[in-house]
């Protein structure tokens, strides 16, 4: 756009500042003499500023969460200097470090990249860290190996180096199948891999995506060769550019975009480009035929899995709020060593698992773990709560998810009989209205809100039900408010309404949602009186209670 007064401020800060910064000289600045928008622009090299003045957030780029054991050790060690002593799993598979002083931030970024790791988009109106399954390479049900594809796309100078000014994030996706362990239809970028007559092609859907409004992704391609792939990912990429809106930053998503023209308009979009830059065999791609059809994940609770190689299994640890120390990641590196391959994965669900442990091995390890005190059950149950890092270090969040992790923790996982009861059940956290928390999409999901009372501003959290990211996806939809002391009560209410009227053991949660609706829940929650006090409309009132931030 040729007027820059019609721009975003965002986009007049890209103007500005540009996208790439010497941080070793940024470390003998002072901080008053920064000016907010290039603080903004620091996010392109993985940077946010903390809620408390000084201290910053450093988010990692790892394609698929696959480390290498000297990557993970030398991670802690930085973290243990820098940062805190924590590291934090992000719901797509990275690392970030907290509580880093301008004056370290150098250092982490050249301490990590000498072992291979960059920041570099890690966050940013870029190309995201390109996710996967969690046992990409690994599992026996995916088609072929997605490694490779994965890190190509991940790699690709283009999208890289230079698409590095686009309207909003751009979130990819590359899945061994057609299941939904690689979140598929919530990424901007949705693959996944099919046979046919003996060949491999790749399903191809674009516009999903979370935050204040969620969507699910559309069948854009129906079939693109292998070889086609990457450049269809970068042609999609270059129409969000042209035309993503660049004048509402809360409509400049890709999301917006394929909504309004439609997945066959977006799949003309794309062609063009492809044609522009003169693509040869375009006549291989299918426009999407058959729709949408995800299948359920494979990822069930199993802690141990055994892999498509003979001989070797994946071990699954789970990590509370995704979070562990410097001892934590020197005993994984090891154990790794030791019991493995020396290699992890990061997962979507803040966990992590090692990789390619011989059947000799397996007992020894699971063994090793529990004796650490890490768990090893619950995984996609109650117990495997993700949650975002919230009002505690967030600038953006009105709640304290910790605390809220923490209580959901103590009262819903104490009894081990009821929340087995309950079965599959993916529950996330958020503490505002954007989903780093993922809350739209979860079983049961919870962001962050305040209410205002006589008293003042009361924290609380709107309680979602029903997503899914199986068949056509399904976000969740809003069923109630409650504060944040009683929420807690709240979810033991609901659970035990689908305890009492699901259909069966075999009807899950999501399901019953949807069956259920959300007029017959609030009836039965009527009967809370400390509900209905922070929620007008579980009383019969009319109208939504009042809600700021978020």
């Amino acid at each position: 756009m040729s007027d820059k007064e019609e721009l975003t401020q965002a986009e007049k800060d890209k103007l500005n500042y540009g996208f790439d910064f010497d941080f070793k000289a940024i470390a003998e600045r002072p901080l008053e003499d920064i000016a907010p928008g290039e603080l903004v622009m620091y996010k392109w090299s993985g940077v946010y500023q903390q809620l408390q003045k000084g201290f910053f957030m450093l988010r990692l780029r790892i394609p698929g969460g696959l480390l290498e054991s000297a990557q993970l050790r030398t991670a802690g060690v930085l973290a243990q200097e820098y940062a805190n002593d924590q590291l934090c799993v992000t719901t797509r598979q990275c690392l970030q470090f907290h509580w880093v002083r301008k004056e370290d931030l150098y250092k982490i970024m050249e301490g990590m990249a000498a072992v291979g790791i960059l920041s570099k988009n890690a966050c940013g109106d870029v190309t995201r860290n390109v996710v996967t399954c969690p046992l990409a390479g690994l599992c026996e049900h995916e088609v072929t190996d997605t490694t490779a594809m994965l890190n190509a796309i991940a790699d690709d100078p283009e999208m890289l180096n230079y698409s590095r000014n686009l309207p909003r994030k751009h979130k990819i996706s590359v899945a061994g199948c057609g299941r939904a362990c690689a979140l598929t239809l919530m990424n901007c970028q949705g693959w996944y891999p099919y046979q046919e007559d003996g060949a491999v092609f790749w399903k191809f859907h674009a516009g999903g995506g979370l935050g204040a409004k969620a969507f699910t992704a559309k069948a854009i391609f129906e079939r693109v060769p292998g070889d086609l792939v990457v450049e269809v990912a970068k042609a999609s990429c270059e129409v969000f550019n042209r035309l993503g809106n660049r004048q509402r930053r809360n409509r400049a998503r890709l999301k917006f975009l394929v909504h309004d023209l439609g997945p066959d308009g977006y799949a003309a979009e794309v062609m063009k480009v492809l044609r522009e830059r003169e693509v040869s065999g375009l006549e291989r791609i299918v426009v999407g035929e058959h729709g949408v059809a995800i299948a359920r994940s494979y990822l069930q609770g199993q802690s141990t899995l055994t892999q498509k190689v003979s001989g070797l299994n994946v071990i699954r640890v789970m990590l509370k709020r995704g979070e562990f120390t410097s001892d934590d990641a020197a005993r994984f590196a090891q154990l790794a060593e030791q019991y493995g391959d020396g290699t992890m994965t990061l997962t979507a669900r803040q966990n992590l698992i090692f990789r390619n442990v011989p059947d000799a091995s397996r007992e020894q390890l699971v063994a090793e773990l529990r004796k650490s005190g890490y768990q090893l059950e619950g995984f996609e149950h109650i117990p495997d709560m993700v949650a975002c890092v919230g009002a505690t270090v967030c600038n953006l969040a009105v709640t304290d998810t910790t605390v809220t992790y923490r209580e959901l923790m103590d009262e819903l996982t104490k009894d081990v009989l009821w929340w087995k009861s309950i079965g599959y059940l993916l529950v996330h956290i958020n503490g505002c209205h954007n989903s780093c928390g993922h809350q739209a999409i979860a079983d049961l999901g919870l962001r962050g809100m305040r209410k205002k009372t006589a008293a003042g501003l009361e924290d609380g959290y709107t309680i979602f039900v029903g997503g899914s990211l199986m068949g056509a996806g399904c976000p969740a939809v809003p069923l109630c408010n409650a504060s944040a002391n009683l929420v807690a009560s709240a979810i033991k209410a609901i659970l035990n309404i689908y305890l009492e009227h699901r259909n069966s053991d075999a009807e899950t949660f999501s399901e019953f949602a949807r069956r259920f609706g959300v007029a017959r829940f609030k009836e039965l929650l009527r009967n809370k009186p400390e509900l209905a006090q922070f929620d007008p409309s579980l009383a019969g009132a009319e109208g939504e209670s009042e809600i700021t931030g978020g």
